[in-house]
């Protein structure tokens, strides 16, 4: 009898840990499910990812928005998704080490386009299509990171929720900003997906960190979907489920019945 409470009581706290905020479907901003959201806008060929060209272009055929976004060293908000201008710029720098000026004078590859700012990024959307915005850790500055993009966004007229892998950027939401919609990313580094080792990157695959952010929805790595967390809360908890990120048509129609949204990059839904 005692074994058998003692497994309920950690099947309860298990749950517990994974469960979401209960869903609150209608509360998603009008015409949210009827979009897929272009990864870091609609990007390719000569147009750089997360430019201001890849977001007209994704707002001008109908997509929705997901996009990346940072602090600078002097608090200023980039649109950016590396730590570093490496990848995207051929530049050894972290964006967290730099002012707003600095970053100024460097340009996406060979395009010329600089690396925009948050509040540029929004003006050139202009309330066209939905966005899913994607707040990167800041660490000890988590919290002026989220405070700084909550009132960017409350500002702004048009449909957003925000999504985050730091379950404490979520958290900040969830205590400062509970009517906003808020999301957990994950993946299972198992699985596939990016490199990711550790204690943390395991808790957020099975969800264990939900607890600190109750998120209105989970954004999975579509590939890796197959651990018993996952699947658990799907089952019982029914979430909304976005699926990150969709590179090939023939995929994007399986996912349709399992996801309720999807993050695609490489081709045109």
């Amino acid at each position: 009898m005692f074994v058998a409470f003692g497994v309920f009581l950690c099947l309860a706290f298990y749950l517990f840990l994974i469960a979401p905020r209960f869903p609150r479907r209608e509360q998603w901003p009008a015409g949210f499910f009827q979009h897929d959201f272009a990864h870091r806008g609609l990007h390719g060929g000569s147009v750089p990812e997360n430019s201001l060209t890849a977001f007209e272009l994704a707002a001008q055929k109908g997509y929705g928005i997901e996009l990346d976004v940072q602090l600078t060293l002097d608090g200023e908000l980039a649109v950016h998704h590396d730590a570093s201008l490496n990848r995207t710029c051929g530049a050894d720098r972290k964006i967290s080490e730099m002012t707003a000026g600095e970053i100024r004078r460097y340009s996406l590859g060979e395009t010329g386009e600089a690396i925009p700012f948050f509040h540029e990024a929004l003006d050139r959307v202009h309330g066209r299509v939905p966005l899913i915005v994607e707040l990167k850790t800041a660490g000890r500055r988590n919290e002026e990171l989220a405070r700084k993009a909550y009132d960017t966004l409350r500002q702004y007229q048009g449909d957003w929720v925000v999504e985050s892998f730091d379950p404490r950027l979520m958290r900040w939401f969830r205590k400062n900003a509970p009517q906003a919609i808020r999301g957990q990313l994950a993946y299972d580094p198992r699985l596939g997906g990016p490199p990711g080792k550790g204690v943390g990157y395991m808790c957020l695959a099975y969800l264990l960190m939900n607890f600190l952010s109750r998120p209105d929805f989970v954004a999975y790595c579509h590939e890796t979907d197959r651990n018993l967390s996952f699947r658990l809360a799907r089952k019982i908890f029914r979430p909304v489920l976005v699926a990150w990120t969709v590179k090939d048509r023939t995929v994007c129609g399986q996912l349709r019945n399992q996801y309720d949204l999807q993050i695609f990059e490489g081709f045109e839904p």
